[in-house]
């Protein structure tokens, strides 16, 4: 074979690229095509959720010429097959596995053609019970209609009604006739709109009420039996109740005059809820406010965490015995502090006596006269006055030193054993006893044989 592959491999190339295209070719065209394949054929075949439905007649529908399944006019599946099955149609579909999980239980399906030539298309409606149909299960003839063709009505009419259909048709093509009238008819048509809008929301609002009514008498019908299982215990109810409308009948004088008191009661509560709507409205802002803080707050809190913890150990040990300890002597400092108590009101006054005599020596009268600030300054000024010589020390009170000989003899002799008295006695410039009681009167002055110390 390899042989005749290499002498003809010319030709071989030429068939293998034509069985190529031809495949090419195949698919192209059965990818256009409106039917679905298996899932197990590659590049065309996909995994579809199938679907059977109970017709009472399935006319004109033809699986394999791209009649389709939508859902809110989207396409959401193809027919596949028409089979019949105890005198009903049953028309099996294939829908795409991303609209299948909204097809409910109770849906419902209608056949209906897409233009004049009766190509079939299935309309469903999903439904709204919440339950998903599982896939293989047949929708029942009950939940399914049929297309109608106008020859279904003409035939189920007889004569004279088709005659009197024929006049409306007749005089319908005469009002007709014109395009004003055909507007005309057109904007009355339009005003049935809002009727029929209001018409629907009517019916859902009575088919809600059947139901509701149907669950009422439900309810009514296990109330019934429950009341019937339960007629003793019902009496006592019964009696229970007498008794306890009774006590309320025996308390009339006492409802009356607290349902005098509601309207002053609920004029406060309206004030109060209207002061705690104020407070409300004030305290919302002032609590975000706080969020910040409280949230800065949370480390100190942490911090303050550690810090107890390690401060109930010195509280523990040694301040708490230490208060205990001290307790004695502070009740003796209490008995010790009541006489302070008194000495200290009496000091007080005494301030306050000698604040009311300074404020009376700091009083300036008004107009010419002074006060006593400026006859003490005054007085200063005039002691000052008896000063006339001065020194590193300061002033030097006038006067004159009386010393006598004697005087002078005995504070040398003070002196001498005593340096520090000495050196005064030098740094003043005492006259020595020398010069104040010579030995002889009529000698002249004997110097100081200790000179004295000059500044």
């Amino acid at each position: 074979m390899k042989r005749a592959i290499r002498e003809h491999l010319r030709d071989f190339i030429a068939v293998a690229v034509l069985l190529v295209v031809g495949l090419a070719v195949t698919v192209a065209i059965l990818s256009q095509q409106q039917q679905p394949y298996p899932s197990w054929i590659p590049f065309l075949g996909d995994d579809r959720f199938e679907l059977k439905a109970e017709f009472e007649t399935a006319q004109a529908v033809t699986p394999g010429q791209g009649q389709t399944v939508n859902i809110g006019g989207v396409q959401a599946g193809d027919i596949t097959e028409v089979e019949l099955v105890d005198g009903r149609a049953v028309v099996t579909m294939l829908v795409e596995e991303q609209y299948a999980p909204l097809i409910n239980d109770d849906a419902t399906m209608l056949l209906r053609p897409r233009t004049g030539l009766q190509d079939i298309s299935i309309e469903v409606d999903v439904g709204d019970s919440g339950n998903p149909i599982g896939e293989g299960e047949v929708i029942p003839l009950s939940q399914t209609e049929p297309n109608v063709m106008p020859d279904q009505i003409l035939a189920s009419l007889d004569g004279d009604t088709r005659a009197y259909l024929k006049l409306l048709v007749q005089a319908g093509s005469k009002g007709l006739g014109t395009e004003a009238q055909g507007e005309e008819l057109s904007a009355g048509l339009r005003r049935f709109e809002p009727l029929g809008r209001y018409l629907a929301e009517v019916g859902n609002a009575l088919s809600v009420r059947r139901r509701n009514i149907a669950s009422v008498i439900t309810s009514f019908r296990e109330l019934g039996d429950e009341l019937a299982d339960t007629d003793v215990r019902l009496a006592e109810w019964v009696e229970s109740q007498n008794a306890a409308i009774g006590g309320f009948a025996a308390q009339e004088a006492a409802l009356r005059e607290t349902l005098q008191e509601f309207p002053s009661a609920l004029r406060e509560t309206r004030r109060a809820l209207v002061s705690g709507d104020r407070l409300s409205a004030q305290l919302g802002p002032a609590s975000e406010a706080l969020i910040p803080a409280a949230r800065a707050f949370a480390p100190a809190q942490r911090s303050a965490q550690a810090l107890f913890n390690a401060t109930t150990g010195p509280i523990r040990a040694q301040i708490r015995p230490f208060t205990r300890e001290v307790q004695p002597t502070v009740r003796v400092l209490k008995e010790a502090s009541q006489p302070l108590a008194g000495t200290t009101r009496g000091l007080g006054r005494s301030l306050g006596e000698l604040n009311q005599l300074f404020n009376g020596l700091a009083y300036n009268p008004p107009g010419s006269r002074e006060g006593y600030l400026f006859w003490i300054a005054w007085l200063n000024h005039n002691n000052t006055s008896l000063f006339t010589t001065q020194d590193a020390h300061g002033p030097l009170l006038r006067g004159a030193v009386m010393q006598a000989c004697g005087t002078a003899v005995n504070a040398e002799s003070f002196a001498s054993a005593r340096p520090f008295i000495r050196t005064l006695q030098q740094v003043t410039n005492v006259t020595p006893s020398t010069e104040i009681c010579p030995l002889d009167p009529t000698a002249p002055p004997i110097p100081p044989t200790v000179p004295p110390i000059r500044p």
